[in-house]
């Protein structure tokens, strides 16, 4: 009985769990482990206009990074277009991060996208990058989404 309960429990976990695949665009300071896009428990990942989209990033280090940027994109037709009023362009506040992220450590990146109610319903791939002092990408990620009402 005990093991059944256990092992529902691990469906369970596996069942809501929003880690997404994700495709690695140019991570050259960094390395990703996991994205977590939350809601999205299926690809492409569905955002709701009106609503906010949380993103959890576990990466590590290679080379210390002093100051951080964010930028968020979307991709339409081969063109890289930023997200709108981003509020969170500096990586090292609101983020759960605190500069300076030594060499080598692992971190965990959260931040939100408000998908504004005036996007057009379109499917994109949602661009999400980390740069460093010098501009250099710590870490990049593409993942496929659909922008609904």
């Amino acid at each position: 009985m005990l093991k059944g309960l256990i092992f529902v429990g691990i469906l369970a976990a596996f069942a809501t769990s929003d880690n997404v695949v994700f495709k690695d665009c140019g991570s050259k300071m960094g390395a990703i482990s996991t994205v977590n896009v939350t809601p999205c428990p299926n690809e492409p990942c569905l955002l709701k206009k009106g609503s906010n989209i949380s993103v959890e990033v576990t990466f590590s280090t290679k080379e210390e990074v002093t100051k951080a940027s964010t930028g968020v994109y979307a991709v339409l037709l081969g063109q890289k277009l930023p997200f709108p009023n981003f509020p969170y362009p500096d990586g090292c506040k609101d983020s759960g991060l605190s500069c300076p992220l030594k060499s080598g450590g692992t971190f965990k990146y959260n931040s939100t996208l408000h998908v504004d109610s005036d996007y057009p319903t379109v499917k994109v791939v949602v661009w999400w990058q980390l740069t460093d002092q010098n501009g250099d990408m710590v870490y990049c990620f593409e993942v496929p989404a659909q922008i609904t009402k």
